[in-house]
């Protein structure tokens, strides 16, 4: 298992105090999945969402995850393989058209391609397990970034 989490400032819903908000996106397995909560110390309110990755992790936490821990990136171990497999892969997690998939094979072979560790982890190995040698590597993130 691989977890992100952040804390956050935010407004209880039920009276309007402040309090800390917790956001989690992890992978479980061969799986994403996000969960946010927070409790109310002053009126007792409380909040627990939760739901699968990918495509539906809420953008704000994303961003927030992204802010906090910096950008994983995809990398090849081999630069030059096999586009027919990458790009299979790529399309069945990342979707969209062809034209789409070809832009993020070439972002991952230049080295911008990123998200959050979770979401780069479970690519790589997805990669793998269509031999595509691939890792997610995180660069140093320091609060001058």
């Amino acid at each position: 298992m691989l977890i992100a989490s952040v804390r956050y400032p935010g407004l209880c819903s039920g009276c309007g105090s402040e309090m800390e908000c917790v956001g989690v996106q992890a992978l479980v397995g061969h799986s994403l999945e996000w969960d946010i909560g927070y409790h109310c110390s002053v009126c007792g309110d409380a909040l627990y969402e939760c739901g699968p990755g990918g495509g539906s992790v809420p953008d704000d936490l994303r961003r927030r995850l992204l802010a906090e821990h910096g950008e994983a990136r995809l990398v090849l171990g081999d630069p030059l393989a096999s586009p027919v497999l990458v790009m299979k892969v790529l399309r069945a997690e990342v979707g969209g058209d062809l034209a789409r998939t070809k832009r993020t094979l070439q972002q991952i072979r230049a080295g911008t391609f990123a998200g959050t560790m979770p979401e780069m982890t479970l690519l790589a190995l997805r990669l793998r397990a269509a031999g595509v040698e691939a890792e997610a590597e995180c660069r140093a993130h320091s609060s001058s970034d």
